[in-house]
């Protein structure tokens, strides 16, 4: 199981596997999806869940880059893995490995770019979420 130290997370978002698998499935930009890249009941058990992000037919690091953020749950939920919460905050999401791009005949990597292109679309999708579960317009 992964520590988190969670002492740079100033506002973040907290949320079910459920809701955040509905929020990624919808979620597509520039032929780039974003899905749940691993069984959430195993999950558990290492601490965190892994997003992938990219092309889900492709593994390797020219198309695809998987994040993994952090499981709160400390038992498992009684209604299922979906029940289980993750954290979305910029300082505890981490690439499993940078993405690859080619540049000429070099390969370069752009871990701020990549994580950008990941994380801010996820955050802009949770708005209506959150917005319809408060009551909020």
């Amino acid at each position: 199981m992964m520590d988190w130290n969670l002492d740079d997370v100033d506002l973040a978002v907290v949320v079910s596997v459920e809701i955040l698998r509905q929020v990624l499935t919808k979620l597509s930009t520039n032929g780039k999806k974003w899905w749940i890249a691993c069984e959430p009941a195993s999950a558990m058990e290492k601490g965190f869940l892994t997003i992938g992000y990219g092309d889900p037919g492709c593994v390797d690091r020219l198309n695809t880059i998987h994040y993994k953020v952090p499981i709160l749950n400390q038992d498992p939920p009684i209604r299922g893995p979906d029940k289980l919460v993750v954290l979305l905050d910029s300082s505890v999401v981490i690439p499993e490995q940078c993405g690859l791009y080619r540049e000429g005949d070099r390969v370069l990597e752009d871990e701020v770019a990549d994580f950008e292109d990941f994380f801010t679309p996820i955050t802009r999708a949770m708005v209506p979420v959150l917005a319809e579960y408060t009551g909020a317009r």
